[in-house]
């Protein structure tokens, strides 16, 4: 077969062509060192490549997420930390002062000074903020979430159940079809609680607001152990002074329907108040305790009472009763009860998993008793404390008040421990994805990286290939363009 010079010529050129192109590639990788500059450079490794970059990109915002959630929980660690000292502080004092230690009329309103001092630093800390945004305002962290009011106000008082009461001032239920004992008193966070009224006789009474009985002061205190001695185990409704009803409050159009007792301690016949489960027992316990606080206590205004304190029912007896009351300084919450997300896995957000704050209602408790102190329930309950130091209520201080005060710390403890749990986890997770970084950098590098010292031993050769192919090439072709190459 006949080969003509323009065959000849033309491999040459294409040869050389290729040649220049290698260069040119090599060249290319030796300067972005990546072997992937385009999808044609190798369709498969190009997206190989582009997913081990999305999976980068997404590990670096997640870790950058926890890292800031971490940052974000060390500074909510340090306040808490600080209020569980004042805390701490507090609970101290009001032992002092409960058993005797302080001089109820003289020492107490010192005290109660420290005290107020103690819970105006906690609001202070409960306003630490990180740059500009509120630690502890839940989504509205804009809002400086904590105020403590200019004036005192007047609120009622609580009767908070220990153990033993609270086992024996229950009452049972049908929860599906399944009798249930229920604490005695109002349920409250951690706490079970009655409300304390003032007779006509002039005597001390406590309201249980979940059932509607009234029982004498010194029932509720020391009688009730008397009735167990006697091997009585709950309390009945022969054991009341009497019984309010709860009205229904617009737009209810029925009272709702309480737990009832026992006639007596013979009695073990009755039938158990009924509902459908237990979602549905709690929602009406705590309308039952909504509807009737709501006719007398200000729930926007922290359980300000709402006119008279009297109640407008007596009981069988023709005693009538008024609500017994206590002016302090209240604190509001301004914020919300939402969670920040910060996310530090894929997949939905999961806000046990992946929020990074705490709120009012997380540190200081959701509500009191009378539906109110949304947020602070605990630090209104500890400025009660106050209160009656200041009053020099050394009997009520040895019960109610060191309760109320070590409340407060069990709830802040639990918040803490929420936290510190959360923190670990992301803790964990930060150190996961940088483990993950160091394979996905790998991964990047397998399907992208270039060895320079093999690029620049590549090019080195094509150079001289090329040079080699310029040089000989004017010398076997015929007299071509070839000529003027060189």
């Amino acid at each position: 077969m006949r080969v003509s010079s323009t065959m000849m010529l033309q491999n040459y050129m294409n040869s050389v062509n290729g040649n220049y192109e290698q260069q040119a590639k090599l060249t290319e990788q030796n300067s972005t060192q990546q072997r992937l500059n385009r999808p044609s450079d190798d369709a498969v490794g190009y997206a190989r490549y582009l997913s081990y970059t999305n999976d980068d990109v997404e590990n670096q915002q997640y870790m950058e997420n926890a890292q800031n959630g971490v940052s974000w929980m060390k500074a909510s660690d340090n306040a808490l930390t600080n209020i569980k000292a004042q805390f701490d502080t507090f609970v101290e004092q009001v032992n002092q002062a409960a058993n005797g230690t302080n001089d109820g009329t003289t020492d107490n309103p010192a005290t109660a000074s420290q005290l107020l001092a103690i819970l105006q630093e906690t609001i202070s800390q409960g306003n630490q903020d990180l740059g500009d945004r509120y630690l502890f305002s839940g989504q509205k962290d804009k809002t400086q979430p904590f105020t403590i009011s200019d004036t005192k106000v007047e609120r009622g008082l609580a009767k908070t159940l220990d153990e033993n009461q609270s086992n024996f001032f229950g009452k049972t239920v049908s929860i599906d079809g399944v009798n249930t004992n229920v604490k005695g008193g109002t349920q409250v966070g951690t706490l079970n609680q009655m409300l304390s009224l003032k007779g006509s006789d002039g005597g001390e009474y406590y309201l249980d607001p979940s059932t509607g009985y009234i029982f004498s002061q010194d029932f509720v205190q020391n009688g009730y152990k008397d009735k167990i001695n006697a091997g009585q185990t709950s309390v009945t409704a022969a054991d009341a002074v009497g019984r309010i009803t709860i009205p229904a409050v617009p737009p209810n159009t029925t009272a709702p329907k309480l737990a009832d007792l026992p006639a007596n301690a013979s009695d073990s016949t009755f039938i158990p108040t009924s509902y459908t489960d237990e979602t549905a027992y709690k929602k009406l316990a705590a309308d039952v305790r909504s509807n009737f606080t709501s006719q007398y206590f200000d729930s926007s205004n922290n359980g300000a009472v709402k006119g008279s304190t009297a109640i407008t029912e007596s009981n069988s007896s023709s005693l009538t009763f008024s609500f017994n009351t206590i002016n302090q300084y209240v604190v509001s919450y301004a914020g919300d009860d939402n969670k920040i997300s910060m996310v530090k896995l894929s997949g939905g957000t999961d806000e046990t998993r992946d929020s990074v704050n705490l709120t009012g209602s997380d540190i200081f408790g959701d509500s009191d008793i009378f539906g109110a102190s949304h947020g602070t329930a605990t630090l209104n309950n500890m400025l009660t404390v106050v209160a009656e130091m200041d009053g020099g209520n050394q009997k009520w201080l040895s019960s109610d008040g060191i309760t109320l005060a070590n409340n407060a710390v069990t709830t802040l403890q639990k918040a803490q421990t929420s936290l510190a749990s959360r923190q670990l986890a992301y803790s964990n997770a930060i150190d996961t994805m940088q483990n993950q970084n160091v394979v996905i950098k790998d991964n990047i590098n397998n399907v992208n990286g270039v060895n320079t010292a093999e690029i620049m031993t590549k090019l080195l050769t094509a150079q001289t290939i090329y040079n080699i192919s310029i040089s000989m090439g004017k010398n076997v072709l015929p007299k071509s363009i070839a000529d003027y190459l060189s």
